[in-house]
């Protein structure tokens, strides 16, 4: 079984499987910046992720996997106890997905199917036919799973660089204009500044960037009460209207798949 402990070195591209797959109990994990050639496919039935790449933030929650192609360097932080699962594709195998990183709903169907997978063991051959059969219903779900919005943009202004990195650790973020005035930027400059380079304005980057960390807390906390209190909500009503706005669905039932 491809059963790996928190410390072990484990190096994806020094193995010649053309599909690898570990599983872990990690906790407080920081994998540090890093990259491999092959594919990745990250989930966690237990806990929460988050994953930071060049220009973008991404949580993965339980029930969502991440899609990570190769050579995109990245950063995955696990907060608490998390069941980490991590699927390694040969570049041949997935020409269908998606050239960028993406979040993915997980399915029962595909749940199991990576579990099996991430317990193989390493040296694993595709030369089974269970094993191709398999592999052709993961690459199948994988190309037709729902694409999630649970991934934010990052500017990449240099002014920004050292509040943005406060970021993990904060549960409120500023006004534009408190913000403005503590990078010393005038706030026409500012709202600019995140138009530009994400897309959004910065109340709807706060917007977002409000849900994800629910989502990160929700999985961490408790419970729902927990969670509107450390964001600062008048009331947990209040937090279930927010959150279903955003993902058409009450938090306790967006943990769990529904």
């Amino acid at each position: 079984m491809a059963l790996i402990q928190q410390h072990h070195p484990f190096d994806p591209d020094r193995l010649p499987a053309p599909v690898l797959g570990i599983a872990a109990e990690l906790a407080e994990h920081d994998s540090g910046l890093h990259w491999h050639q092959r594919s990745q496919l990250l989930y966690a039935p237990q806990g929460c992720m988050t994953v930071t790449l060049a220009q973008q933030w991404l949580i993965l929650p339980p029930t969502r996997s991440v899609w990570i192609p190769g050579g995109i360097a990245h950063r995955v932080q696990l907060r608490g106890r998390v069941a980490y699962r991590s699927l390694y594709f040969d570049p041949a195998l997935t020409a269908v997905m998606p050239p960028q990183a993406a979040v993915l709903a997980v399915n029962p169907l595909l749940a199991a199917i990576v579990e099996r997978i991430a317990h193989w063991p390493l040296d694993y051959a595709l030369a089974q036919p269970q094993a191709r059969d398999l592999l052709a219903v993961l690459i199948n779900e994988l190309g037709g799973a729902q694409r999630e919005k649970t991934q934010l943009r990052l500017p990449q202004d240099r002014r920004l660089a050292a509040w943005l990195a406060t970021l993990p650790e904060s549960d409120e973020l500023p006004a534009l204009a408190a913000l403005a005035q503590r990078l010393n930027l005038h706030a026409k400059t500012l709202t600019r500044l995140f138009q530009r380079e994400t897309g959004l304005s910065y109340q709807q980057w706060c917007q977002q960037w409000r849900l994800m960390r629910a989502i990160e807390l929700l999985a961490a906390l408790p419970s729902v009460s927990a969670v509107a209190q450390r964001l600062g909500f008048s009331s947990d009503s209040a937090f279930i209207a927010f959150f279903r706005q955003f993902t058409g669905t009450t938090p306790r039932r967006y943990m769990q798949g529904g």
